[in-house]
């Protein structure tokens, strides 16, 4: 009868670590962690993640592969995060550069290809520099220049308009007239009167990044709401861990219990042997 009562104790706790990694990979699941964005040069991770962590949506990055980074954020958080992204522009677009369009795909590039791709560089050249200013999230420029004829008497002026959408707390009304400035010293012929700026807020997200402080975790920047939760997934493994040791505690000591009174009931012509797999057995001499 003891000696079944030590088996089953035994039996208990090699159960109890037979189920440790199922546990594990529960917790593991219910943190699952899904990317947002792949292949973000490491400025561009970065942004992004602040964005997040300020927008009170847990994130983190993971390396790629090649200096290309992901940034990956909860299940549960995947709509508020890619709201929290779109409204602030995040990541930001690329602005192809004068060398780009003007690479040689062609032995021969006919004149208005050449002035086309022109006019593109320089509307792609102003859209990055005024994607810089603070508080702009987008900015687009889009010019127009009449192909006028040399020996016409009369000339068509240039245009230009200028899209920017900003941060709703952000007053772009005294920038304009830098911008203004900006775009018509960079367009030959073009003249204040005929830029045209049209500017637009963005939408307020329903998360204020102003109102979600952030702290350090361990060196992370994470949302000063989440770290009770880190705190507890991070002291769930130890628990577990002492879980399992008092079992085992306990299995030793029944095992001592279970010798002392086979000992004590034992003939004195009987031995207690001890097999290899820690079970006690009475024999006699």
């Amino acid at each position: 009868m003891a000696k079944r009562q030590q088996i089953a104790v035994t039996q208990r706790g090699r159960a109890a670590l037979r189920t440790l990694p199922a546990i594990l990979l529960l917790l593991m699941v219910s943190g699952c962690k899904e990317p947002i964005y792949h292949q973000l040069s490491e400025r561009e991770a970065n942004d992004v993640l602040l964005t997040l962590l300020k927008g009170g949506v847990e994130a983190e990055k993971k390396e790629d592969g090649e200096k290309r980074y992901s940034v990956l954020v909860d299940d549960a958080k995947m709509a508020l995060a890619i709201e929290l992204l779109k409204a602030n522009a995040q990541p930001e677009e690329a602005h192809r550069s004068m060398g780009e369009l003007f690479a040689r795909n062609q032995l021969i590039a006919t004149p208005t290809e050449e002035r086309v791709r022109f006019i593109y560089g320089v509307e792609q050249a102003l859209s990055a520099t005024l994607s810089k200013i603070d508080g702009v999230l987008v900015a687009r420029v889009h010019i127009v220049l009449p192909a006028n004829d040399p020996l016409a008497t009369e000339m068509k002026p240039a245009s230009a308009s200028v899209f920017i959408k900003h941060r709703p707390d952000v007053n772009m009304q005294v920038a304009m007239p830098a911008v203004k400035d900006m775009v018509v010293r960079s367009v030959e012929g073009l003249t204040p009167d005929r830029v045209a700026i049209t500017l637009f807020p963005a939408s307020a997200t329903s998360s204020n990044p102003n109102q979600v402080p952030i702290t350090r975790f361990f060196g992370a920047l994470v949302a000063s709401s989440s770290t009770t939760t880190l705190w507890v997934l991070m002291g769930i493994p130890w628990a577990i861990a002492l879980m399992l040791l008092v079992l085992l505690m306990k299995a030793t000591q029944v095992r001592q219990l279970m010798a002392a009174y086979l000992k004590k009931r034992t003939p004195k012509n009987a031995f207690i042997a001890r097999d290899d797999d820690g079970d006690f057995s009475v024999n006699t001499r």
